[in-house]
């Protein structure tokens, strides 16, 4: 386990210290600050979690900018993609002057150094000196997030690994096609599958393990909390903080609309090359509709926007012709306050078809997550049914 002595405990501070004052009249601060309190007071209370991430695993989820003292802990389905794609620029190894300039698939990329090559004595010494950054997300909306990215669509790894798994273990006579592919995996399968990985700490991914046990919060005290719900907001204060004036301004030109057209580029791109090796478990017709009804899921368009193609032209869409279809769609519902609330009825949805014995087993788990990250998600309509 990596831990870091006491002396740490303070450096909540470091945000002063490491700040002129301009940017110390930053409002966001308090609530980097608050977020940080609530983290600690969860994390000595008496309640107490068991972790199961092995050491060598927990050592690749950090990397490390030596030049701003500065450490990041990324998680899956939490913007690790983009920040990965940041944080090359922030510690030099990349000149590109925006993180979207760099392919999503290079988000691992750029040489940045890890604790994976690094000694216990080099890891507790660099955590005691700089600034410890993370970013947490609803630990229900994070879950959603992962199936519909890596079980709803087409992820042909992940139905090897995973759906095939749920299918055989928690559907009553599955399909020869279900248990061939794994492909059909329904969100309460999904669920049970979570639950069952946790429980007996098998099959487990990084793109659904707990926020505690991926990043270790009561163990390394995070001088920044950033959170997917204002992910732009908190990321412009993270480059204050860091000095990166230039990036900054260049970021807030157009964050949510770059951050859209980035996830439309790569996300149709990666449906495009998936057709050729899924085509034996879903149609072309049906892993593009698929594709479109995530992006609805994300509120990124609306849920009222139809898929606008035929059957009859599926094979002979393009990537291009899909993404202006896209862009066509924002432009007719570009209202931020609605694309939240279809974000959110689409993930009440998915959680109210749950079984309430099993969202009770699956509240267990996540309800450590939601004390140290400051969730409320006893409000959750789920939540709330599930005990009532």
């Amino acid at each position: 386990m990596v831990t870091q002595n006491n002396s740490g405990s303070e450096t909540g501070d470091m945000l002063i210290q490491h700040t002129d004052e301009k940017i110390i009249e930053d409002p966001n601060l308090k609530v980097f600050n608050d977020r940080r309190n609530t983290m600690i007071n969860a994390c000595s209370s008496n309640e107490s979690y068991t972790v199961k991430n092995t050491e060598g695993t927990l050592r690749s989820h950090f990397v490390i900018d030596r030049n701003h003292k500065f450490i990041y802990c990324a998680m899956e389905k939490i913007g690790s993609t983009f920040w990965r794609r940041l944080f090359q620029i922030i510690s030099g190894s990349s000149k590109k002057k925006s993180p979207f300039d760099i392919p999503p698939g290079a988000a691992l990329g750029g040489h940045q150094e890890t604790f994976k090559s690094l000694s216990f004595d080099d890891i507790h010494s660099a955590l005691g000196s700089s600034k410890k950054f993370i970013i947490v997300r609803d630990p229900y909306a994070r879950l959603y997030s992962g199936y519909m990215d890596k079980l709803f669509s087409a992820n042909l790894m992940f139905w090897e690994s995973i759906g095939k798994f749920g299918v055989e273990k928690f559907r009553d006579k599955p399909s020869n096609i279900s248990k061939k592919c794994g492909h059909d995996l329904t969100f309460t399968e999904f669920i049970k599958y979570f639950i069952h990985s946790e429980t007996y700490n098998k099959r487990r991914d990084g793109h659904f393990l707990p926020m505690y046990d991926h990043c270790r919060p009561c163990e390394i005290k995070y001088d920044i909390i950033a959170k997917m719900e204002s992910m732009s907001k908190d990321t412009l204060s993270v480059l204050k903080i860091l000095n990166m004036t230039e990036l900054h301004d260049t970021l807030a030109q157009q964050f949510t609309e770059d951050t859209r057209d980035d996830s439309f580029i790569d996300q149709t791109k990666i449906l495009f090359g998936s057709f050729a090796r899924t085509k034996n478990c879903l149609s072309i017709y049906e892993n593009q509709k698929r594709m479109w009804t995530k992006f609805k899921s994300r509120g990124l368009i609306s849920k009222y926007a139809e898929f606008p193609f035929q059957e009859s032209e599926s094979v002979s869409l393009t990537k291009e012709k899909y993404i202006k279809a896209l862009q066509q769609a924002v432009k007719e519902s570009n209202d931020k306050v609605k694309s939240r609330q279809y974000r959110n009825d689409y993930l009440q949805d998915a959680f109210m078809s749950v079984p309430k014995d099993v969202l009770r087993r699956l509240h267990a788990i996540l309800r450590t997550d939601c004390l140290i990250f400051g969730y409320d998600c006893d409000s959750h309509l789920w939540v709330k049914n599930a005990f009532h």
